[in-house]
């Protein structure tokens, strides 16, 4: 099946999935709320941008919908079919360097031992590096046997580095001495002292708190000390037992509760980030101007309305003059009639105005039996919203002042602000 040219970018695939929608809804922010007792329209400042944080990142726009109108399985499914795959994490310890003769790792790879001579040592290592996707992470190390002169390290690294924070791209937290030591790739040393030392029966833990860039130390559950992380990520949990009987069994979360809470950690790091994103200043033009391109963009004619009408009265919203309401009307019937289910009339009337469009689209076939073929998932609440912008977009591109136009103002500054996160998350 060959890809098809500029007008039917969007549309590649719109023919046949306009075929294959069945499931009736609505996407229009000004339907009457079945729960409202009133029967009042919704506000239009419902149109919102959510920026999800559990596990994820990423951006989500949606449309004031009833949740009486979408059931709680398509809610679930939409939301599920925005996230990114789920990061492999760190479960398991192996050995990466030293001694592997004198050196005991567990079948689970959560326990490790050194028994070999003092002048020698193992370094060990998770299978996968720390997750980048969230505000921190963090795993805790009961020692077992601090040894004979518990010089246990314990942090991260690049993969397969010796760790103790003397060599390139690691940092760790040293046992006898105390200190936290960290180097970048250019070789650049950094030295702190953590407030106490630790030895057999201690809890040590090591995490990364992404907000403030640093990596973080625990001692029985108490923070002891911090130092900037220089590095780039992905780095690794690493643990170098140095001393003969150096012994330590290591927890990943999950199961076992550790003795730092975590939880309340990562709360306070969400609050401080979401002050500091709450002191950023915007203009009102600038920020309804960026909702309105949207709706715009999309065909969500009585959203748009009701919008500009409500904004208009506290600002001038700033007009981009590459933006119009370019066959707004058509757009936002169209949309109705896909997102309901009419099939037929939605393609009649793309036929009747835009036969361009549905010509483009010829080589692609229709599937009879469609719960029966691989596309069956295109018969979902959020495939349906995909075929209907795809549809809007598709007619947009028929008009020559917005030819060149991609994307609405919105989805560009979320897209490069997406970017500019992930880069900043690795760094």
């Amino acid at each position: 099946m060959g890809s098809v040219r500029v007008s039917g970018k969007c549309l590649k695939k719109v023919h046949v999935m306009i075929k294959l929608w069945n499931a009736t809804g609505s996407t229009d922010c000004t339907k009457t709320s079945s729960n409202s007792a009133t029967g009042n329209k919704q506000a239009p400042y419902q149109c919102v941008m959510k920026l999800k944080e559990q596990g994820r990142k990423g951006f989500f726009l949606y449309d004031s919908i009833d949740s009486d109108e979408l059931g709680d399985s398509d809610q679930r499914e939409a939301m599920e079919e925005n996230e990114e795959e789920e990061e492999l994490r760190p479960t398991a310890l192996y050995t990466v360097g030293g001694s592997d003769e004198f050196t005991f790792v567990s079948p689970d790879g959560l326990s490790g031992q050194y028994t070999g001579p003092d002048h020698d040592g193992v370094v060990l290592q998770t299978e996968n590096p720390a997750p980048t996707n969230c505000l921190a992470y963090y795993f805790e190390v009961h020692i077992m046997n601090a040894g004979e002169k518990g010089e246990i390290a314990i942090g991260f690294s690049k993969e397969h580095i010796y760790s103790e924070g003397y060599t390139v791209r690691s940092c760790a937290y040293i046992g006898n001495s105390g200190l936290i030591c960290s180097q970048n790739g250019d070789g650049d040393r950094t030295v702190a002292k953590a407030s106490d030392t630790y030895t057999t029966g201690d809890l040590v833990g090591c995490g990364i708190d992404s907000v403030s860039q640093e990596f973080f130390f625990t001692k029985n559950g108490t923070i002891v000390g911090t130092i900037p992380r220089q590095f780039r990520r992905p780095v690794y949990p690493t643990i170098v037992l140095h001393s003969q009987n150096e012994a330590v069994t290591v927890n990943f979360g999950g199961q076992i509760a550790f003795s730092f809470d975590f939880e309340h950690f990562e709360e306070s790091l969400r609050v401080k980030k979401e002050r500091e994103i709450e002191k950023i200043s915007m203009s009102r033009s600038i920020s309804h101007g960026l909702v309105k391109t949207y709706l715009l963009r999309y065909g969500y004619e009585d959203s748009f309305r009701a919008f500009n009408l409500a904004a208009s009265r506290h600002t001038v919203i700033a007009q981009e003059n590459s933006f119009d309401e370019y066959e707004l009307h058509q757009r936002k019937k169209l949309r109705e009639l896909i997102m309901t289910a009419e099939i037929d009339d939605a393609i009649a009337a793309l036929k009747d105005r835009y036969p361009q469009l549905i010509e483009d689209c010829s080589a692609l076939f229709e599937c009879e039996t469609i719960e029966e073929s691989g596309a069956a998932y295109l018969l979902g609440e959020t495939q349906k919203n995909i075929v209907a912008a795809a549809v809007s977009e598709a007619i947009l591109s028929t008009n020559p002042a917005t030819r060149d136009q991609q994307s609405a103002s919105l989805e560009r500054v979320l897209r490069q602000f997406e970017a500019t996160c992930s880069l900043y998350a690795r760094e």
